[in-house]
């Protein structure tokens, strides 16, 4: 396994650094949608067709996420790390064929398969590596961390949506994008490393463990995760939100446009405002889950959630309502993305925690498939109203599943 032996205090916060370039990468991902109307337009593709490469890409992330994570806990992250800039760069050159090859098969291999097993990788070796030097402060450190994910759609979306893709195309906003991610997430690997084996609390002094979400309960294998209900409960209630929250990525834009008939740049603004606060928003939650407990302010924020999905097509009537439900949803998906590997550290410990919350993670995968049943019932009903339902039922379940993880298993 990986260590160094730079002073500990002094060179912790450059793994952090390193899982946010990583997690930067990866979530360019979530500016997809800026692609969704130019790839209708200039193809002749359905709504299916155009969001299928990210569904497929979301989905081949979480799943290898699983075997990602253990071989980052056996041989150390730099090398995974190494491996999946090579492949975006490969799925992201590949994918710049598409004006030659308009088909989106082409994509859904390329972006969809190659591109998401680089962010399987690379983002397993986010996580873990950053909670195993920080136990004093883990949700915050964990949330700076993967808080790259969530932010690069603000920098990203409207970067694309109004000087990328009309000044270069599809095709050239492909092959910056695999000089870009390749050549940070190489840069990351210089930085990310696990914990030396003589790392342990007393180099940081009893007296800063002040932290609710440091206490670990129980360091458990794989298998014996896998047979722990507690397990089952936290996978469910990532499923039921992570739905909502794939959803509105790939809708936002083209329900602006279509919908509100807003212009290209402020549909793409609420993708941004969307990411800003899912990426901002992850340190203020870690930060707070160290205060007064991680399900507590999943319960809160999943049951908000939930009411913005209901209301959804009565109140986004306008650019100032999407705005605000853009705020809300994005501040959800930071809870979720924040604060879910710190709950798995704390339920199933650190020993492990690469694969255990690859398993966990994997729930994500199957919500990307599940948004596909909405993009379908839109080319069926012209309406986005069935699958916003959807998202509301699911928010909802998964509200009931945080309350019942918290009274049953006395979480804080």
């Amino acid at each position: 396994m990986e260590s160094e032996s730079r002073p500990f205090l002094n060179s912790r916060w450059s793994v952090v650094l390193g899982g946010f370039l990583l997690a930067l990468m990866g979530g360019l991902s979530y500016s997809w949608g800026v692609f969704v109307e130019p790839m209708c337009e200039n193809f002749g593709w359905t709504k299916f067709a155009a969001t299928l490469p990210l569904s497929v890409f979301m989905a081949v992330f979480a799943l290898v996420m699983i075997p990602a994570g253990q071989l980052q806990d056996k041989f150390g992250p730099r090398r995974i790390i190494v491996w999946g800039a090579l492949l975006f760069f490969i799925a992201n050159l590949a994918s710049a064929l598409v004006d030659l090859v308009t088909n989106h098969w082409l994509l859904v291999m390329t972006y969809g398969v190659i591109g998401g097993t680089a962010c399987g990788l690379t983002y397993s070796c986010v996580s873990p590596p950053i909670r195993k030097w920080f136990f004093d402060k883990p949700g915050l450190a964990v949330s700076l961390g993967v808080m790259g994910f969530g932010i690069a759609s603000f920098v990203f979306a409207p970067l694309k949506a109004n000087y990328l893709i009309p000044g270069w195309g599809i095709s050239g906003t492909f092959i910056v994008l695999a000089i870009l991610t390749s050549s940070i997430s190489l840069l990351a690997s210089r930085l990310v490393l696990n914990p030396p084996e003589r790392w342990h609390l007393s180099n940081l002094g009893a007296a800063k463990f002040t932290s609710k979400s440091s206490a670990i309960r129980n360091e458990m294998m794989p298998k014996q995760v896998l047979r722990n209900s507690l397990f089952w409960l936290i996978w469910a209630a990532f499923l039921m939100m992570v739905y909502g929250s794939i959803l509105i990525i790939i809708i936002l834009p083209s329900y602006g446009k279509t919908v509100l008939h807003l212009s290209n740049g402020k549909a793409a603004f609420a993708v941004a405002i969307y990411a800003l606060i899912n990426g901002l928003g992850r340190p203020l939650v870690g930060l707070l889950s160290d205060r007064i407990g991680i399900v507590k302010i999943m319960i809160f924020v999943y049951a908000l959630q939930a009411l913005v999905f209901l209301v959804f097509p009565y109140f986004v009537t306008g650019f100032d309502t999407l705005l605000l439900a853009s705020v809300c949803l994005g501040l959800s998906i930071a809870v979720t993305l924040a604060l879910m590997p710190v709950l798995t550290a704390e339920c199933f410990g650190i020993k492990h925690l690469g694969i255990n919350y690859g398993l966990i993670f994997s729930a994500y995968g199957f919500g990307a498939i599940a948004i596909q049943g909405g993009t379908i019932l839109h080319d069926i009903t012209g309406s986005y109203n069935p699958a916003l339902l959807i998202a509301a039922v699911m928010s909802v379940i998964g509200t009931l599943l945080a309350i019942v993880i918290k009274v049953r298993y006395k979480m804080p």
